[in-house]
């Protein structure tokens, strides 16, 4: 891969830490990662050989976006979440990546490039509900 892989060039972006460590496992040729001295020359070995070793589509497949690192994808003061969901699909439906993790009040949520606005929705409020208790307070007044 000519591209250099680098986690920390824009924060926008994030990774799979547990696809990088088997790809890092894996290129160990059976060293153990615990066995490692992780000094200058060691990370700049592995880093070259992670370059050479991880595609551009396993990348993609393991990137995601970070929503509240991205200018445009800031939460305006009125939004509501079906339309912040919609931003939010929308700029994914621009990249190649096929995940963006949003937070909307607190709650941290994923937009896939295959998800419906009402699928991320549910998922967004069965969380609220989880932290907040709104079914459980609808049910203790009887209205549920």
């Amino acid at each position: 891969m000519n591209k250099n892989f680098n986690n920390s060039s824009s924060s926008k972006y994030a990774w799979n830490g547990a696809m990088i460590l088997d790809k890092v496992q894996e290129i160990l040729d059976c060293n153990n990662i615990d066995d490692l001295e992780f000094n200058e020359e060691t990370l700049k070995n592995l880093k070259e050989r992670l370059n050479e070793n991880i595609t551009l589509k396993e990348i993609n497949e393991s990137a995601y976006l970070v929503a509240q690192n991205i200018d445009e994808l800031k939460i305006c003061p009125d939004e509501e979440i079906k339309d912040y969901i919609l931003k939010l699909k929308n700029y994914l439906d621009s990249t190649n990546v096929t995940l963006i993790k949003g937070e909307f009040k607190g709650i941290e949520f994923d937009v896939h490039r295959d998800s419906s606005i009402e699928d991320v929705f549910k998922e967004y409020y069965s969380k609220y509900d989880d932290i907040y208790g709104i079914s459980e307070m609808l049910s203790d007044l009887g209205l549920k």
